[in-house]
């Protein structure tokens, strides 16, 4: 079943897009991934991302966290996973 991860946390837009640059996220995408989005709002920068399980979600982010931490970027204040009962895509 899908999961939505839905993500808050303190750091700059620059040093989160350094750490997914680094992860090469966007030519080397994590088994699992359906789709990943971000944007910042009032300093923080929120994550939206539909996994095929939780469990692929949380072996990128072993992956990810450390890359993270290396750019400054602390834990998530908010994450919350959501289990997807309907999802529409083209």
């Amino acid at each position: 079943m899908p999961v939505l991860r839905i993500a808050a946390r303190s750091g700059t837009r620059l040093a989160y897009q350094t750490a997914i640059d680094r992860a090469d996220l966007d030519h080397k995408h994590p088994l699992g991934l359906i789709m990943h989005a971000t944007g910042e709002i009032d300093g923080k920068v929120h994550v939206a991302q539909v996994w095929e399980s939780e469990e692929y979600a949380r072996d990128f982010l072993a992956v990810l966290e450390p890359l993270l931490r290396a750019e400054g970027v602390p834990a998530p204040d908010v994450e919350v996973f959501m289990e997807i009962q309907h999802l529409v895509t083209p």
